[in-house]
């Protein structure tokens, strides 16, 4: 083998290496939600998006069903590092509570000033507050407005949801707004509400129409109720302990699919909703509320959620929607 044989092969070898040595980066994302819930669809889409921006140096896999864990395991797991990434709903609240703005009933009603608070400056403050609490916040996505079902009677006003026993989340804040429609606010885990409602533990139940239909509460819902009286985000998030450790364009890239994964959730939302209401007429009665009945009950609420999550920011909210 002559000299420059030789040398090309080294070369070769030098470039194998060194190609090992930079392997690309694993991202492995555990979510509580399940295939076609719409939580699952954004992480495929930014799975998609990162792996087109950074083609052969970045994989994503997607571990779905609390098969990591529940969403508040996944958190902690975060904050200590043996977790790396993950997308959770009201949960988020318990780490940062300012995400409290979004428990105000009826002051975010339109896609359109959900996503002035999502992309503007509230947004960016709610996540750089995350992160200095010890979990990298990425994106605030959409999960829905949320709806009312139960197996009583249509709801129509306030007076409807009188004596009620209405499933909840374990969030304060929707408590106190239940409590103060005279409903009987009841919390639950999400995965024990479909057994709750067949077996009548609770009557009803208040979530998102792709949350709904995904959990089949409307097979065992009679009353179907539009009321878009809260828009719930959802955040989209990373372990310090592996982001700090990814190179500076992984950083970047994560960074700008999760913002491109936050704009689909809202066009994939708003899909939904269309279709879903259409499917939910098959097996339920899907009426709407008089939203203007609910204002004078719910108002004073804002300066109630304005003193736990900073008045100055509360209003600042009021006044961003209000433009």
């Amino acid at each position: 083998m002559n000299k420059a044989v030789l040398k090309a092969a080294a070369i070769a070898l030098t470039i194998g290496m060194a190609s090992a040595a930079h392997a690309q980066t694993k991202i492995k994302a555990g979510i509580e939600s399940s295939p076609g819930s719409l939580i699952y669809d954004v992480m495929v889409f930014f799975k998609k998006d990162l792996e087109a921006r950074l083609p052969g140096e970045v994989e994503v896999e997607i571990v779905p069903g609390g098969q990591l864990g529940k969403d508040v395991d996944v958190m902690n797991g975060l904050k200590l590092g043996t977790h790396q990434m993950t997308i959770a709903c009201s949960p988020v609240q318990s780490v940062e509570p300012t995400l409290g703005i979004f428990e105000a009933p009826f002051l975010i009603t339109t896609r359109d000033e959900a996503k002035t608070i999502v992309f503007g400056p509230i947004g960016d403050k709610i996540m750089a507050n995350l992160t200095a609490k010890g979990i990298v916040g990425l994106s605030l996505t959409e999960l829905g407005f949320r709806q009312i079902t139960n197996n009583v009677r249509p709801i129509k006003t306030p007076e409807d949801l009188k004596g009620l026993r209405i499933r909840i989340p374990n969030t304060p804040f929707r408590k106190t707004i239940f409590e103060a429609l005279g409903a009987n606010p009841t919390p639950i885990a999400f995965g024990e509400t479909y057994a709750a409602l067949r077996q009548g533990v609770v009557d009803g139940e208040e979530n998102p129409l792709p949350s709904i239909y995904g959990a089949k509460f409307n097979e065992v819902q009679k009353y179907i109720t539009i009321a878009n009286y809260l828009f719930t985000p959802c955040t989209m998030m990373a372990s310090p302990t592996y982001f700090d450790a990814w190179p500076k364009k992984v950083q970047d890239a994560v960074k700008a699919s999760a913002k491109a994964a936050a704009e689909y959730s809202f066009t994939r939302g708003a899909e939904l909703d269309e279709k879903y209401v259409v499917e939910m007429k098959k097996t339920s009665e899907v009426g709407e509320i008089d939203a203007a009945s609910f204002t004078p009950v719910m108002r004073p609420l804002w300066d109630e959620i304005g003193k736990k999550v900073g008045p100055d920011l509360m209003q600042e909210v009021i006044t961003t929607v209000s433009k």
